[in-house]
Formats: structure tokens, sequence, C-alpha cells
């Protein structure tokens, strides 16, 4: 089975209709590990993702001996990335995806809409990375995702602009990031 994460067709959590996942970790780190693993895996691959102005994405892995790793990552568009559904028992626990070079024409600073709905639709819980350096963790059981890191946590796209710092709020949950896009 494919589904393009990040473009996905999501038809039951369009229509609210609480489904249990197809997919989904069977154990995951502790929350604070995944975070610093996530922090520090994405600042890796930040230089790419920037020169080659697109999102690259993979998913983590938490292995039998309890290390965290990364699958390599996948190139995508400039605005998006498609993946595999992850594999039941392989040990993923989360995805993860950069938001690519900066783009005026973008709000990539927070999560879109669509990044939350796919990774609810694996089950699983997501990471994303943005122009400005900021980390993000989307969070399958609380519906919400939340700011791991501030802006220049990671490394920052050199032509990163920052627009409206002041309104980028700490988390946002799906009905926050609908009224973020409508304003945008």
């Amino acid at each position: 089975m494919t589904s393009a994460a990040f473009v996905p067709l999501l038809l039951l959590a369009l229509t609210g209709c609480a489904a249990l996942p197809a997919y989904g970790p069977a154990r995951a780190p502790d929350e604070a590990r995944a975070d610093a693993f996530a922090v520090a895996f994405l600042d890796t691959i930040q230089a790419q993702s920037f020169r080659e102005r697109r999102e690259l994405c993979g998913f983590f892995v938490l292995q039998p001996d309890g290390q965290i790793t990364a699958t390599p990552p996948r190139g995508g568009t400039f605005a998006t990335c498609e993946m595999d559904a992850p594999r039941a028992g392989s040990g993923i626990f989360a995805t993860y995806h950069t938001h690519g070079a900066y783009g005026p024409d973008y709000d990539n600073e927070v999560p879109s809409d669509l990044d939350l709905l796919s990774d609810w639709e694996f089950g699983l819980n997501g990471y994303v990375a943005t122009p400005g350096g900021r980390v993000w963790r989307v969070d399958f059981s609380d519906r919400n995702t939340v700011q791991v890191c501030g802006r220049g946590c990671i490394l920052v796209d050199p032509g990163f602009v920052p627009e409206d710092e002041a309104n980028i709020r700490p988390g946002y949950s799906l009905p926050d990031l609908h009224a973020r896009a409508d304003s945008f």
C-alpha cells in the first residue's frame, strides 16, 4: 500500500470519523529522548533541504536494542514529500520532514494541517523542521503540534526572512491551523 504523506487522501479524517489507525508504533522511546534525536537529526539534513530547495522526509525507528535511527531522507518537491506507509512491526515510531527553503508565499514556519492529518493517518507522531530553524512535534495522541525548539535551534536557511514572528504560538490544534491557513 502506498500513501502520500503530506498530500494524503484522508476521507475519514476530513469527515471527523474516528477510526483506528492502520499503522502505529508497538513501542516508542520517551518523548524527551525522541525530541532530542529529532532535533539533532533534522539539523544534519537542513543544509541539503535548503540547497536542493525541497522537502526531505522519512521515518524515525526504535531498534530492538533501544537505539533510535532514521531512515535515509527521501527527496520531495518544494512543498511536499511522499512516503510509503510504514510496515507494522518495523519499529517506526515517528515521521520526519523538512519544510525546505524559505518561500514568501508559504506559511512554512508552522506545520500545515496536512502535516498533522498525514501523521495521524499513520497513527504516528511526526517531526517538522522549518526554514527558520524551528522543530515541531506532531502529537498523535494529543491531536496537536508543539514547538520542540524555537527559531534558530537548528540550521536556518540563509534566505530566511522572519515574518509575523510574534504570531507564531508554541502549539496548535488542527482547528487552529485551519484558521491560520485561512488568514495567510
